[in-house]
């Protein structure tokens, strides 16, 4: 099994708060990150403002954080999702037997 491989982080957006940030859903029974309604508000608001005027430098690299971190939690969901399936397919099939 290939797992894709994340580019690390070096700083956190500035605007991000450390508290809140990230929502936790129930999705079949698995537990799902996400941003927070007020960090999607945010993106939506910087996305909405590039459509009418450039943005700054600064809100640029801002929405390239942005989008580094929901790869994150992309990437820890599916870490997640995967492995609680592969539990899910251990628990319910028969262990081979090899050489029977």
């Amino acid at each position: 099994m290939t797992t894709s491989l994340i580019s690390p982080i070096t700083t956190l957006p500035k605007n991000l708060p450390l508290d809140g940030a990230i929502a936790i859903t129930l999705q079949d029974g698995v537990m799902i990150f996400r941003a927070s309604q007020n960090i999607q508000k945010r993106i939506e608001n910087l996305l909405d403002k590039r459509e009418e005027t450039p943005l700054t430098e600064t809100e640029e690299q801002e929405l390239d954080d942005f989008a580094a971190i929901d790869d994150y939690l992309s990437f820890v969901n599916r870490m997640i999702r995967n492995n609680f399936l592969l539990e899910s397919i251990t628990k319910t099939q028969p262990e081979i037997q090899h050489g029977a």
